[in-house]
This record gives C-alpha cells, structure tokens and sequence, in this order.
C-alpha cells in the first residue's frame, strides 16, 4: 500500500532536519501504530538517533534515595499517599555507598540519578549527591529527578555536584495533580538557569490522551534549553483511578517517540554530551532501576547487566563509560562483566 503523501513529505522533512509545525506531528500520529507511515517514521529516528550517537550506548541506574507516602497525592504515582502502600524510606548513607560501589563495579554506567518524592528534604539530596561524587568513577554524570524548586535550590543542587535533572511537565498538570502547569515548567526553567543539564519529560501517556495533548505537551518543553525529552508512558497503579484504563501499546509508544524525535531533529542543545543521541532519547539510553526498600517486592540485584544485554540487543556496537570514553560491546565484553 503506498504511502500517504502528505505524512511521506512530512517524514521525509523531520529526516533532514526541518522544523515540523505541531500540526504536522498531530498528523503523523493520527495513523494507526504498525501502519506503513508509523513503521518509517519509526525507522527514520532510529536511524537519526544511530547516527547521533555513532552506535554508542549509554547506561543510567536510578536509584530511590528518599522515598515514601507524598503528601503531593498525584493522581497516577504509586507514592501518593491515598494510595501507596510504601513505607518511608531513606537510604542509609553506608549501604547507599555500598550500592554505588556496585553499580560502578566496571566504570561503565554513565549517569546515576537519585530519585525521590515530591517532599524531598534537599539539604539530604545534597549529602547523597556528595557521597555519588565520592565513590563513583571520576566523570560519573550526576542527575535528580526531585521536587519542584526555585533558582536559589537549583543553584544548590549544582553546586553540591549535580550536573543533570529530571523534571516532567505530566499530562493532565493540574487536573490530576496539585500543580499548576506554570510551576512545572518554571522548575525547568530554575534547572536550566542553574547550569544543569535538563531532560524534560511528557509523561505519563495512557491510551486516553490524544496526538494533540502529546505534542502540545512536547512543544512546551522544546524550546526552554533541555538538552533531552523522555516520552514515558502510564504504569498503572492500584487505587489510583486510572488502574483500569489501561496502558499505551508498545507500537503507539514507539510511533510517538520516533515523531517526536523526527520533530526536534533540528534541535541542538546548549549543553552537549559525547555522542548524545537525539534530543530525545532513543534505544541508546539503557535506563534501569535500583528498587527502593519502601515497596514491598522492589528487585534488590545490581540492575547493570540487563542494561548491558538491552543496548547490545538493540545492536549497539560501543558503551560510553563514565569518564566518556568508550569499550567495544561484544560478547566478550559482556562476558567480562558477568552480563551473560
């Protein structure tokens, strides 16, 4: 079946770079997922991303630092306090030192970002950041992904040794939430200002939300100087009202991705990493998670080696280890490291 013409000329656009009008976005997602016009799109941003990184993947641990029932009480998070069933917790700073030892076994894992809840204390994000500085590799990429905050806070997390944040203006900001659009955005901004480099989210994406919701979301966060976008989809979560309205195929994710990233192809940051991929994050990016002991069930093993499997699936041929230098991702490397 041949193409549509007006999505062939807007892909082949997004391919060279172009800037793409939202309404264009809208259009390319208004096909079905798997259709012929999201299989190239799909194809086209991987290809861009390839070349942006030069077949080099990247791997970042999360690690839950402060975590437990947020008074915040968002409507789809699985720490809000109407719902959770967590318990406070705080890493201790001994085992959190342990961890990183761990994670950092073979200098591989370039970014480590430290998670907590919408209440953080951040005067003991500080001290955990201050330990990552002290038992990680030199060159290890330090990032938050925490509360909402001011220039002054975000200053203070720089200068403590954070290089990069995590913030999302989420779907349905202010409806399904306490805060107000403006206040997300405005912490973005203070992040930016603070000389961190910023990855925006659009999350979290559940079947409901339109093309439109997605790309207005999008081309909010596109022009405030991040240096990265994730496209997160919903994880339903029990007691929250939308437990039951499902998830986003991985199809529909895919296809929303790789528009996205045909979109901002132009973009270029003003903080910049060796072979950074595209502006958002593509399949070069292993993200893995170390589970928090205040959910009952979260995974206690060193996460490393399934980001390791992931990126050389994913046929990626180099690994950028934390001082930015990079080892050849074969079979003998994963064998070296205990990944097989």
């Amino acid at each position: 079946m041949a193409l549509d013409r007006e999505a062939a000329g807007i892909l082949s656009r997004g391919w060279y770079k172009e800037h793409l009008e939202p309404a264009e976005c809208e259009y390319l997602l208004s096909f079905r997922d798997r259709s012929s016009e999201a299989n190239l799109a799909v194809s086209l941003a991987d290809r861009l991303n390839r070349q942006a990184c030069t077949d080099t993947g990247r791997i970042c641990v999360r690690i839950a630092v402060a975590t437990g029932p947020c008074p915040a009480n968002c409507g789809f998070c699985r720490y809000a306090e109407s719902v959770t069933r967590c318990r406070f917790f705080d890493i201790d700073d001994a085992q959190f030192g342990r961890l990183i030892q761990e994670i950092e076994a073979f200098g591989d894992v370039r970014e480590i970002c430290l998670v907590t809840t919408g209440d953080a204390d951040l005067t003991n994000l500080c001290r955990y950041i201050g330990i990552v500085k002290d038992q990680a590799p030199k060159g290890t990429q330090i990032s938050v992904d925490t509360r909402d905050m001011d220039d002054g806070e975000a200053q203070t997390l720089r200068k403590a040794g954070a290089c990069g944040a995590y913030h999302a203006r989420r779907l349905g900001e202010g409806t399904d939430t306490q805060f107000k659009p403006e206040k997300r955005l405005n912490t973005i901004d203070s992040l930016v200002r603070a000389g961190l480099a910023v990855t925006a989210g659009v999350e979290p994406i559940g079947p409901e939300h339109t093309a439109a919701d997605i790309c207005g979301a999008f081309y909010e966060i596109l022009n405030r100087n991040c240096c990265h976008a994730a496209v997160v989809p919903r994880t339903p979560v029990v007691g929250t009202k939308f437990n039951s309205a499902g998830t986003v195929n991985p199809a529909r994710l895919a296809q929303i991705k790789a528009v996205l990233t045909l979109a901002s192809g132009w973009y270029i940051p003003r903080i910049r990493e060796p072979t950074p991929g595209c502006f958002v994050n593509g399949t070069s990016l292993a993200t893995v998670t170390c589970g928090d002991e205040g959910v009952a069930g979260a995974p206690k093993q060193n996460p490393v080696e399934t980001a390791r499997r992931r990126l050389f699936n994913a046929g990626y041929l180099h690994l950028m280890r934390a001082d930015s230098s990079a080892v050849d991702l074969d079979l003998g490397y994963l064998k070296r490291t205990d990944s097989v």
